[in-house]
């Protein structure tokens, strides 16, 4: 069973994603967690039907129901999972009524952000079932954002920061979110980090992370590093001294028009009003 979900070929997206991760020094000791839902079919089928103990989840995710997870182990590195996946990562299926989970093989210590990935993977399957990736990592120009009291106000915070480089804003129209602070791998976390995935692929968690999602793991790590980038453009010109003004507000509205983007942007936090 070990060989076969060696080769399974998730885990080598969790190999590719984690060396980069640990490349730009966002992921550092045990810091942050992935996953990744993989439908039955990609699963070998000796590899399906799970005969650990169940253990019970503190939310009930009904939608998620009899779903496989791919997530990263609790106390994992990076740098590790980037050389040996199948002991950093484990393969789990949600009970059928979304209560539970049980363990299949690889690291059967799931992550202690757990509930934030089940209550998170279960809004996709409810509101955007395309999307199945999980990243959250601690990238140091994002977490340092989170120490500005006016970008907590996200609209504040995706208006600067994404409008300091042409493409960002093409790539997020919706902005990017901003959570006040909440207790690491706490149930509130993964409730308020389910409800803004709705609506924006990437959300700053205060004075802790970044999470990205996406229809892959490479999806939600891309939309990490453009905003990672606007945030060194920021750093770069506060520390130089200059404005940081940013585009244009008709300059702005030329590029959604010409992306299709324009509804996506003008609309960007109407959940918010």
């Amino acid at each position: 069973m070990q060989e076969t979900f060696q080769n399974i070929t998730p885990l080598d997206d969790f190999s590719e994603i984690c060396e980069w991760l640990a490349f730009k020094g966002w992921s550092e000791a045990e810091g942050g967690n992935l996953s990744l839902r993989i439908d039955a079919e990609n699963i070998p089928e000796i590899l399906r039907n799970p005969d650990s103990d169940p253990v019970p989840l503190p939310l009930t995710v009904a939608a998620l129901g009899g779903q496989y997870l791919l997530i990263t182990g609790s106390g994992t590195r990076s740098r590790d999972i980037a050389l040996i996946p199948e002991e950093g990562v484990g393969l789990y299926k949600i009970a059928d009524d979304g209560k539970s989970y049980q363990w299949i093989i690889g690291n059967n210590r799931p992550t202690s952000e757990m509930p934030s990935h089940c209550a998170i993977q279960n809004e996709f399957m409810l509101s955007r079932p395309e999307y199945r990736a999980i990243v959250h990592t601690h990238p140091v120009k994002l977490i340092s954002l989170t120490h500005i009291p006016e970008f907590h106000d996200p609209k504040v915070l995706s208006d600067c920061i994404l409008g300091l480089q042409s493409e960002a804003r093409i790539q997020l129209p919706e902005g990017i979110g901003h959570l006040p602070f909440q207790v690491p791998g706490s149930l509130e976390l993964g409730l308020l980090s389910a409800e803004e995935v709705k609506h924006r692929n990437v959300i700053l968690w205060h004075m802790h992370g970044a999470l990205s999602v996406g229809t892959s793991l490479t999806h939600a790590f891309d939309q990490l590093e453009v905003v990672e980038k606007a945030a060194d453009i920021f750093w770069t010109l506060k520390q130089s001294g200059l404005s940081v003004d940013g585009m244009r507000g008709e300059d702005l509205d030329k590029s959604m028009e010409y992306f299709g983007r324009t509804d996506r942007y003008k609309n960007a936090f109407k959940d918010k009003d």
